[in-house]
This record gives C-alpha cells, sequence and structure tokens, in this order.
C-alpha cells in the first residue's frame, strides 16, 4: 500500500511544484483496475488547483503539460490508452488535467499509478479519498 500510494502522491507533488499550482487541495485513494472492485488497484491522487483569472483554463492546462514535459515528463497517454483531457506521462504514471466542470475556477489533476497492488480493498474504505492536502504544499 505505501509504494502504490508513493508511486503517485510524489508526481503529484512534483506537479504542483514544478508548475506553481497555486490554491492546492488534494486526496488519495486505492482504485479497482476491474469492473468488480477486485485487485489489481492502483493509487490515485487528484489534485484541484486555482485556475488563473486572466487566462484560459485550457491555455493554462497546456502550459502546465509543456512545463512538465521540459522536466522530463512525457506529452500523451502511455501507449494504448485514450483518456480525455490534457494528458502527460512518466513511464506508466499517467496526469490527467482538465477544468472542474463543477466548480469552473478550478483545474484539477488526476495522477494514476500501476495496477499492480494485490491488496484487496474492496470493502476496507481504502477505495475512499483520504485528505493529503498538507502532503502536497
Amino acid at each position: 500500500d505505501e509504494e502504490a500510494m508513493a508511486q503517485v502522491v510524489e508526481p503529484t507533488k512534483e506537479i504542483a511544484r514544478v508548475a506553481g499550482l497555486q490554491g492546492i487541495t488534494g486526496g488519495f485513494s486505492f482504485e479497482s483496475c476491474n469492473d468488480q472492485g477486485e485487485p489489481p488497484y492502483r493509487g490515485v491522487t487528484q489534485m484541484n488547483f486555482s485556475l488563473p483569472k486572466d487566462t484560459e483554463p485550457d491555455h493554462y492546462l497546456q502550459r502546465i503539460a509543456k512545463t512538465m514535459v521540459a522536466s522530463g515528463w512525457t506529452d500523451g497517454p502511455p501507449p494504448g490508452l485514450k483518456p480525455f483531457g490534457t494528458v502527460i506521462h512518466k513511464g506508466p504514471i499517467m496526469a490527467i488535467m482538465a477544468q472542474d466542470a463543477t466548480y469552473r475556477e478550478e483545474g484539477y489533476v488526476q495522477v494514476s499509478g500501476e495496477c499492480r497492488n494485490m491488496v484487496d480493498h474492496h470493502n476496507d474504505r481504502k477505495t475512499i479519498a483520504v485528505d493529503i492536502t498538507d502532503q502536497l504544499r
């Protein structure tokens, strides 16, 4: 569990720091890699941040992606995946960025790790996000 968490929390912290994101909040949870809610699981973070009022959201998200690509990430998703949004990846770690549909003044980055955690989190409530805001700031 600790390894799966570190696999996504550290890259999320890197994105926040390198991109200079403001107004950060975030959470971590485990997500089943299948529709039955069974192992394997992966770690997932969701980090919300403030969008600048003077910049068009899609342009700002593209700027974050370009900043991260210049810092060692790769543009687009890992091979074989086709998620919606602005996407970058570093090896098997994928970050999807978009404007929040409800809180339009916020953007979010969802970072997903590898589907390799075989601990069964189906009934232990670890699929419900826990606040990791302090770790991200």
